[in-house]
């Protein structure tokens, strides 16, 4: 045998045993701790379906370090304590990654428990990836080393909207309207602080605090909407409270547009209905007409696999691009053990998404993305929810001008 023969043989043997090796390899377990059962299930089943398109987009191109990834789905029935009890079974089962961003409150019990057992538990430790909790203190005060958002806060936000509303001198009166809990106020103080700013003439006509999912009749609050002579309403509302409040206005006759931060949520623009057309706006990472709007069709077979894959529209695009972040630090550490390593390869990181540029910033691990606001209408190549109206931009941010200044003092591990 000659030998040149014997080194390709040996080559393909080789070739063939680190084939088996990374067959055989066990999967990289991702936890995703959050609400599949109870009144908010619809919003946990969607986004449980977006983290499994984007593993299944990663597993497809060879995984992480030539080992899949795995979903390991834990309810947390929207509470906080069976979502602290779901983290102990992560820990319970060695799982080192966990996603959720369902509730801003249940993150932050979530990120109180995890610094606790990371700091007695440096054998055992978890890296806690967020998606879109908005409230701001999580990456502020709380801000934490093991923590990271991958979604623009509430306040970034708002920032966006002012920048629209700046650009917009048709919009001159504004009535707040919100849930009444946490997000709902920081909605309607920085609505007030930031607005305000960026247009001194604003007047706010009106800032109310409704019970959460109580309410099955809005009209008496459309009633003071449309007394208040408001030619804008801004909410932070989501779910039926914001479809019942939108359709309450269009039964009234009210032609006010609503700015909403959770328009396009599942099953609301459903629930909205014709009502929506023209009058119902929201914030948003991206949304399916954005591609065509750019003329990037390319771009558009993310909507199509996952309409495809799942029968709805593409939301949570801030997961896919966690998923990938993460896969990216994973293979510059070389391992899925030392998070210290895995955290420090993801601090700074920037990433040239399908979805923009998106940066995770060192100081407080709050990544900024573009922030698009989209109108609800017709005449859109895709559809929202098969309504026969869709979503198009009426304003485009880019990432770096939502980059706000921040006040977080985070402690590292030594």
């Amino acid at each position: 045998m000659s030998i040149f023969r014997a080194t390709c043989i040996a080559a393909v043997m080789a070739c063939s045993a680190l084939a088996a090796v990374a067959q055989s390899a066990p999967p990289i377990r991702i936890a995703h701790i959050d609400t599949f059962s109870g009144p908010t299930a619809s919003t946990g089943t969607t986004v449980a379906k977006t983290l499994l398109y984007a593993v299944h987009l990663i597993n497809e191109r060879g995984g992480v370090l030539g080992r899949k990834l795995e979903v390991v789905q834990l309810d947390n029935a929207g509470d906080s304590n069976k979502a602290v009890a779901m983290l102990t079974s992560t820990v319970d089962q060695k799982i080192n990654f966990m996603v959720q961003a369902g509730n801003s409150g249940i993150a932050g019990s979530l990120l109180t428990a995890l610094d606790k057992h990371n700091q007695r538990n440096p054998n055992a430790r978890v890296l806690f990836l967020n998606y879109g909790s908005a409230l701001p203190d999580l990456t502020e005060s709380k801000c934490n080393f093991w923590f990271f958002r991958f979604e623009a806060h509430q306040k970034m936000k708002m920032h966006a909207v002012a920048e629209y509303v700046a650009n917009n001198p048709d919009i001159k009166k504004i009535y707040l309207i919100n849930q009444d809990y946490s997000f709902g106020h920081e909605v309607s103080a920085d609505a007030k602080a930031i607005i305000g700013k960026a247009r001194p003439d604003i007047q706010f006509v009106g800032d109310e605090f409704h019970p959460f999912g109580k309410i099955k009749d809005f009209s008496p609050y459309v009633l003071k909407i449309k007394q208040s002579g408001a030619d804008t309403v801004l909410t932070g509302n989501w779910g039926n409270d914001l479809a019942l409040l939108v359709r309450a206005s269009k039964d009234s006759g009210l032609s006010t547009k609503y700015i909403t931060y959770y328009g396009g949520l599942f099953g609301v623009p459903t629930s909205i209905g014709a009502a929506g057309e023209n009058t119902v706006f929201q914030i948003s990472s991206w949304h399916p007409n954005a591609p065509v709007e750019d003329k990037m069709p390319e771009l558009e077979k993310y909507q199509r696999d996952f309409k495809a894959k799942f029968g709805e529209d593409l939301y949570y695009t801030s997961i896919l691009v966690q998923m990938d972040m993460l896969a990216k630090a994973i293979e510059k550490t070389g391992n899925t053990e030392d998070l210290v390593k895995i955290a420090k390869a993801l601090e700074g990181m920037e990433l040239d998404s399908p979805f923009g540029k998106i940066k995770m910033r060192a100081q407080d691990h709050q990544a900024s993305h573009p922030i698009y606001i989209n109108q609800l209408v017709k005449g859109v190549k895709y559809d929202a929810e098969g309504l026969g109206m869709g979503w198009k931009t009426v304003a485009k941010v880019p990432g770096d001008k939502t980059i706000l200044p921040t006040t977080c003092k985070m402690e590292r591990p030594s």
